[in-house]
């Protein structure tokens, strides 16, 4: 299980621990290097402190130090004649006597010393002392500067364990919010008095509620419409069947067959035209674009609906040219195009036309759809699209979807679909179902290969 309070307490107080370990290495840097000054500067005082006059008419003296003092020194002429030395500390024998003044490390059986030469005409005097003697004063100076605070990381930790209690309360109240909602609570949670930190979160979630209850809207929306689209042709398919089990005459029981056939095929069209929907749904997985030849799909649908245009006694023909290259969803181009000829014929009257049109316009590709039926009225353009919508007054057999599903797929495809009159003025105006889809890169580059092969 995984905190937040954990992670910033143990995230703080490494944090607090390597700035105290920074501390120590700098401290005890610093203080070496302070107490190298300070005993340099007390090695030169002594050295030069010295009056060899006391010491020269008697050679080999031994001086004992007072306690506490931490310098040996050694008094000689420039002939190496030894005027005195201290005991307690006294200097190593490993360290030569030297005639040149200033300072120098040496090394001995007792680790290095550092060494102070004063060159007077007197004599010579070296001062000494022990490295180690000024790294251990330097450890126990850090030690006293970083004791306080190593007592003090564990009593930081607590008090940054509890003072985050009071800042976390509001992700609890979140948390809290959240667990006493249900299935049927899609209200956004409240954004008042909420941190900051946490309120991009409180508005994620807010946007995924809202989402949600669209489309859970939209699944109640399909389940009612779905209910009132089947209604009336499952009743007339059991009316009918009970029409057709009370006929004894052959003739009329071959006509009650053919209604039962064709309501159950009415019947069959309408549940296929609400999957249909419910694939176009905004939450419901897109099908996936590739480049693909309109004109191709456009002539599949038009031999798909060959026998219905030639029982109706209409002339069903296009006007597509060769090859029309578009980037969109085949399975979705081509219940569009099956919806408008559908429907085209359906409201087309016998010895009509209906024509189906494509062609490429700059970075576009335009559809054509065209009938010489009733049209819609101008002020019924819009309404249409609806779910279910049907004319006032339209006796066609219909389901009301085919319009609506073409305006889903157009504008899952980011294009544009308008209604207007194939011929105006004339007493059947018609229909032109005019779409405007964007070629994207299919169009370009299909353009390209063919130019690339024309050359070769």
């Amino acid at each position: 299980m995984k905190s937040i309070r954990a992670k910033l307490v143990l995230w703080l107080v490494c944090g607090c621990a390597v700035g105290i370990a920074l501390v120590i290495v700098l401290t005890y840097s610093f203080a070496r290097a302070e107490l190298r000054r300070a005993f340099d500067g007390e090695l030169q005082q002594i050295a030069r402190a010295v009056d060899l006059r006391e010491d020269w008419t008697e050679a080999g003296r031994v001086r004992i130090a007072r306690q506490g003092v931490l310098f040996a020194v050694r008094a000689y002429d420039r002939a190496g004649r030894l005027y005195f030395e201290t005991a307690l500390p006294s200097m190593p024998p490993s360290i030569a006597q030297s005639t040149t003044p200033g300072f120098a490390y040496a090394e001995t059986d007792e680790g290095p010393w550092r060494v102070y030469t004063h060159v007077s005409p007197q004599g010579i005097v070296q001062v000494g002392q022990p490295v180690e003697a000024r790294a251990a004063l330097a450890r126990e100076l850090s030690w006293r500067v970083v004791t306080p605070l190593l007592v003090f990381l564990p009593l930081l930790g607590l008090l940054i364990g509890w003072l985050l209690r009071p800042g976390l309360a509001a992700l609890s109240e979140t948390t809290r919010l959240v667990s006493g909602r249900d299935a049927a609570r899609l209200d956004p949670l409240p954004t008042e008095n909420v941190p900051s930190e946490l309120l991009p979160l409180v508005r994620q979630v807010n946007g995924l509620m809202a989402r949600l209850a669209a489309s859970l809207e939209a699944h109640r929306r399909f389940l009612a419409d779905a209910a009132h689209g089947l209604r009336s042709p499952i009743a007339a398919i059991g009316l009918q069947a009970e029409l057709a089990a009370r006929e004894r005459r052959p003739e009329a029981l071959s006509a009650a067959h053919e209604e039962l056939i064709q309501g159950t095929q009415r019947a069959a069209r309408l549940v296929q035209q609400l999957l249909d929907f419910a694939r176009l749904e905004p939450d419901a997985e897109r099908a996936p674009h590739a480049a693909l030849d309109l004109a191709g799909v456009a002539r599949e649908v038009l031999a798909a609906h060959a026998v219905q245009a030639e029982e109706r006694r209409v002339d069903l023909g296009a006007e597509l040219p060769a090859e029309l290259w578009l980037e969109g969803s085949p399975s979705e181009l081509r219940v569009l195009l099956a919806n408008l000829v559908d429907n085209a014929l359906r409201y087309a009257p016998r010895e009509s036309v209906v024509t189906v049109a494509a062609r490429p316009v700059g970075g576009a590709v335009e559809i054509d759809v065209v009938d010489d039926g009733p049209g819609i009225p101008a002020a019924e353009r819009e309404r249409v699209f609806r779910r279910f919508y049907r004319v006032e007054g339209d006796a066609t057999r219909g389901t009301g979807l085919g319009l609506a599903i073409a305006k889903a797929i157009v504008e899952r495809h980011r294009g544009s679909i308008v209604l207007d009159d194939a011929n105006p003025g004339a007493a059947l105006p018609g229909l032109a179902v005019r779409i405007r889809l964007p070629a994207g890169a299919a169009g370009p580059q299909r353009d390209a290969r063919r130019a690339s092969l024309s050359v070769a």
